[in-house]
């Protein structure tokens, strides 16, 4: 026992010792890691700390930001794919809206460490944004960014990563795998084109949400004025 609680507080003080020294704490914390089975959990006490799974075998997906800088992998299936018209998501993505497939912060890596001296974190609330060595004082949410090209890569939230859908490069050949391809538009009362083609049969397969996913009614064709 005495040898593992000497393990368990060397490691502690290392870590100390890198947020102190080198400010680099966060590069150790999901989803900024290098590998996939790093991911956070916490104590009773809220205490952050690293707890490793096996998942060898899921299939793993390339992202890339526009100049190649910023580099990461997703590993498995997202748990949903969405469609946001709101206001923000088109000012921020200057496009009518944004595309995002939902992982959890443990499914993502960066396998080559140098993608993270190019991030950069903007929290559109507190209009507040931090460069890579600010990282560890980034409020969340934020939407992450490279600051070489300044291509958005995906919304990092609190427990899950929004991966921007289009940095994964499926082309028309290969296809868009079934589980990245959205089910639900959000804030379809804010869009700026139509997506519906005035079908019953599209708002049948996909749900045009009116605000927020299951808290806002559902848009319908009988929703908008005449």
């Amino acid at each position: 026992h005495f040898w593992v609680l000497f393990a368990v507080l060397f490691e502690r003080l290392l870590c100390w010792g890198m947020a102190a020294v080198t400010d680099h704490s966060w590069r150790c914390l999901a989803p900024y890691t290098c590998e996939f089975e790093a991911s956070l959990s916490g104590d009773n006490n809220g205490t952050a700390t690293l707890s490793r799974s096996s998942s060898s075998n899921e299939k793993t997906y390339q992202a890339s930001c526009y100049c190649g800088r910023v580099k990461y992998e997703a590993r498995g299936e997202p748990k949903s794919a969405k469609l946001c018209h709101c206001f923000a998501c088109q000012k921020l993505h200057g496009a009518p809206f944004e595309w995002v497939t939902i992982f959890d912060k443990s499914s993502i890596r960066f396998p080559e460490t140098s993608s993270l001296d190019y991030l950069y974190f903007y929290n559109s609330e507190l209009d507040q944004g931090w460069d890579s060595g600010q990282a560890p004082d980034r409020i969340l949410p934020v939407k992450v960014s490279c600051s070489h090209c300044r291509t958005p890569v995906a919304d990092e939230g609190r427990n899950m990563w929004l991966a921007f859908t289009t940095l994964f490069g499926f082309s028309q050949e290969q296809g868009i795998p079934k589980a990245f391809r959205h089910t639900d538009h959000l804030f379809y009362s804010q869009r700026c084109i139509n997506l519906h083609q005035n079908q019953e049969s599209t708002i049948e397969q996909e749900r045009f949400w009116q605000g927020h996913r299951k808290k806002s009614p559902l848009w319908t064709l009988n929703t908008d004025p005449p």
